[in-house]
């Protein structure tokens, strides 16, 4: 098949940016024709996206009809409400996918350009049934998954000992996520400076990611004390190396799709406490694969902090299950085969119309919606 991802953001960073690579790297390796779109495109050995989008929406729909008229693709998979919008501005499209990674209230209207879509979570799915109103025939569930990433052994040694000299001695607990205010870093900001001291003097916490948010966060760890406890990373490639450096991995988010760093600290076997959200609740199980605690409440965290932390064989136990719970649900393998049968099913039920999707037909859901 000839496939076409649009995205209007392609940077380092971001949990959707990363599905659009991995779903073209698995097209790929599946001997599919794959064009990634974006706005800023970030080339690197496994994807290369073309600069396309200019932010002009006029000018980005003409170009796009253009290229559909001229490459004759069998599908469009966009993943975002910008390049959703140009399809309403299309006259034909071939067979299209719309990837909706996290909810959002918009007019009902930008729903219906694209033949099915595709939820990533199951209360996505709910989302697009109770506030879109899309039919089960409109809309599927495929989970999101990620590849599990081998880390360099060698380089994560030399990671910890970039570490300042007061750290390197102690537990890492990893956070991986922007520094935005989705992400929850001010709420786990002030648990940590809850935690008891002792606590604090045997485990660092790493933040791995970057944002607009960083320089107020540093001035808040100040402010609260903890500066010396908090490592700001920035942004990073060597996640993989410093997952199996961690001892624990936390996400404090207020809101997620289904969350991919999350899937990465259940494949490098760590201990995982997230918040009791939509997203974290399908990825952990409380006390059977990890911890949840309440959104938006740093006492809580703390106290959920506090737990996990001083209970080794605790920790051991959520991480060896979170671990099988990876390699048996959220695998990228599993992902890339619905959407490829999704993909297959349109293609082949549009082939030849020149249509919008209304009169392909029902749309089986790769994995049934609840």
């Amino acid at each position: 098949m000839k496939i076409l991802q649009a995205i209007y953001q392609y940077q380092t960073g971001g949990g959707s940016l990363q599905v659009v690579a991995d779903l073209a790297t698995a097209a790929r390796c599946s001997e599919h024709e794959v064009t990634v779109l974006a706005k800023d495109a970030d080339v690197s050995e496994a994807i290369a996206a073309e600069r396309f989008f200019t932010g002009n929406k006029l000018l980005d729909g003409w170009r796009l009809w253009q290229r559909l008229q001229r490459e004759n693709y069998d599908i469009v998979h966009v993943h975002d409400r910008y390049c959703s919008l140009l399809l309403r501005l299309i006259p034909q499209v071939p067979a299209s996918v719309q990837t909706n990674h996290i909810a959002y209230r918009t007019r009902r209207r930008l729903t219906r350009f694209a033949d099915c879509v595709v939820g990533c979570s199951k209360a996505m799915d709910r989302h697009h049934a109770e506030f879109f109103r899309l039919p089960p025939e409109r809309r599927a569930l495929i989970p999101n998954g990620v590849y599990f990433r081998s880390p360099n052994l060698e380089r994560a040694e030399a990671l910890r000992q970039q570490l300042p000299a007061s750290l390197r001695s102690r537990q890492i607990c990893l956070t991986v996520a922007r520094l935005s205010e989705q992400k929850g870093h001010a709420h786990l900001l002030e648990a940590i400076a809850q935690l008891p001291h002792s606590l604090r003097e045997s485990w660092c916490f790493v933040w791995a990611g970057d944002g607009e948010l960083r320089e107020t966060l540093q001035l808040q760890a100040k402010q609260q004390g903890v500066s010396q406890d908090i490592v700001f990373l920035g942004q990073t490639s060597e996640v993989s190396e410093w997952l199996s450096l961690a001892d624990a991995f936390v996400l404090p988010s207020l809101y997620e799709g289904l969350p991919l760093a999350l899937m990465e600290a259940m494949a490098a076997g760590l201990p995982c406490l997230a918040t009791d959200i939509d997203g974290n609740q399908e990825l952990l199980h409380q006390g059977e694969n990890g911890w949840l605690c309440q959104a938006r409440d740093p006492k809580a965290l703390a106290n959920a902090l506090e737990h996990l932390l001083t209970d080794e064989e605790l920790r051991s136990r959520l991480g060896k299950q979170a671990q099988a719970d990876y390699w048996s649900q959220w695998t990228f393998d599993r992902t890339w085969q619905q959407y490829e049968a999704l993909y297959q099913r349109l293609a082949s039920r549009s082939r030849g119309l020149g249509v919008r999707g209304w009169g392909l037909g029902k749309i089986s859901s790769p994995t049934p919606s609840p």
